[in-house]
């Protein structure tokens, strides 16, 4: 299955000017802000060409990048130095950097604005990486109207597009895409009118009033929300109909990432429908969340997250590599609810068991394309010793 480097070894040497913008690139800049820019991108600077500014970086933090990078998932930093070396993406310039974690407010927000050769702005914000409070404040967007990150994406949007004239365009990976979503649906209608297009990969959703909401309705057709098909994060809350489902062969945390979705020349590769274990997880969240006011919401997810707390890890990695059932085991004793408890096992369970299924069904398939390969060469082979042997009587 090609994937996001086979994209740079396809279109890396091919400009914007002849191959546009697409779903593919979009994807790529909102994970050049995934990268700690602190110290080399400011946010007054002028930008920055993307190709120094990663030389810098590589100088700075050398070729394995800073210990925040590797949050990001180990996929980033080879695409980030291939990109930057193409002529592509080498030029794209990088400003307005900013980063902020404030862990007694359960918040992370960082965002970054890219100006393309053709002089369109694309103002990107971080998504959630591997750091658990960012998946903790993913949750806790089904509990309230907004979250603090919400409203600080709406301040860079007003405030940096200030600084340019023009259309623009907005985007984020995971909660970054529900941040470009919100900051873009919530913005004044002389600011909307000038919003090009939002893309939104693999990205909670919202309340589902809020897609009945004026600031929705008129972003509505310039939205673009793309999950892969094995999506957990992206089938958060209530999303609108008109999603686009792509195709991935992994799971969990791999597969939240797009550097790990197929890939065209020309964007991300379609498929029919999610996965059998993504809308079991679907379909479980939102049962139970269903059943509950905003005060048991937020109960629900502070249990859920008392669990990852026990471990005294700070990231999903070191979650594993403490060992899961451990963890898990010690969570569990600290939740005294029995329903949740119960919950949380069954939908473990369920995920893990449709996991194998999925994953059984993938062998299957592969070792019936082989031989079937297998035998189109034998056949293949037989007809040409047949073609050697056989002889043409002389008139």
């Amino acid at each position: 299955m090609e994937k996001m480097m086979d994209y740079l070894s396809w279109r890396g040497d091919i400009p914007f000017s002849v191959s546009p913008l697409n779903e593919a690139d979009c994807y790529l800049i909102c994970k050049i802000g995934a990268i700690d820019w602190e110290g080399i991108i400011s946010r007054q600077s002028d930008p920055i060409p993307f190709r120094f500014a990663a030389e810098e970086y590589f100088m700075k933090y050398g070729e394995e990048g800073s210990s925040t990078v590797k949050l990001a998932g180990p996929e980033l930093i080879p695409v980030i130095k291939k990109a930057s070396r193409s002529e592509r993406f080498g030029g794209i310039g990088l400003s307005g950097f900013i980063n902020i974690i404030e862990r007694r407010k359960t918040e992370q927000f960082s965002a970054l604005t890219v100006t393309l050769p053709d002089g369109m702005h694309f103002i990107t914000f971080r998504g959630t990486d591997d750091n658990i409070l960012a998946w903790k404040e993913n949750f806790y967007l089904s509990c309230s109207d907004y979250v603090s990150a919400q409203r600080d994406a709406l301040a860079y949007l007003r405030y940096h597009t200030t600084l340019f004239e023009g259309p623009f365009i907005v985007g984020g990976h995971s909660k970054g895409g529900n941040l470009a979503i919100y900051s873009a649906c919530t913005a004044e209608e002389s600011l909307q009118n000038r919003i090009d297009s939002v893309y939104c990969f693999d990205s909670p959703g919202f309340h589902s009033e809020y897609y009945s909401t004026p600031g929705y309705k008129a972003m509505s057709g310039r939205i673009f929300k793309i999950i892969p098909r094995n999506s957990l994060v992206g089938t958060l809350l209530d999303n609108p109909h008109d999603v686009i489902t792509v195709n991935s062969d992994s799971f969990g945390i791999a597969g939240h990432s797009g550097f790990n979705w197929e890939t065209c020349a020309s964007g991300f590769v379609r498929c029919g429908e999610l996965s059998k274990s993504s809308r079991v997880f679907d379909t479980s969240i939102d049962s139970v969340l269903a059943g509950m006011d905003t005060e048991a919401r937020r109960d629900f997810i502070d249990a859920l997250f008392e669990i990852l707390d026990s471990s005294g890890a700070t990231t999903v990695t070191e979650l594993t590599e403490r060992g899961r059932k451990a963890m898990l085991a010690l969570g569990m004793d600290l939740i005294k609810n029995d329903e949740t408890k119960q919950f949380i096992y069954s939908l473990i369970r369920q995920i893990a068991r449709d996991y194998v299924s999925e994953t059984q069904r993938g062998i299957r398939e592969e070792n019936r394309a082989l031989r079937k390969e297998r035998e189109i060469r034998r056949q293949a082979k037989a007809l040409r010793e047949n073609n050697g042997h056989s002889s043409t009587p002389l008139p």
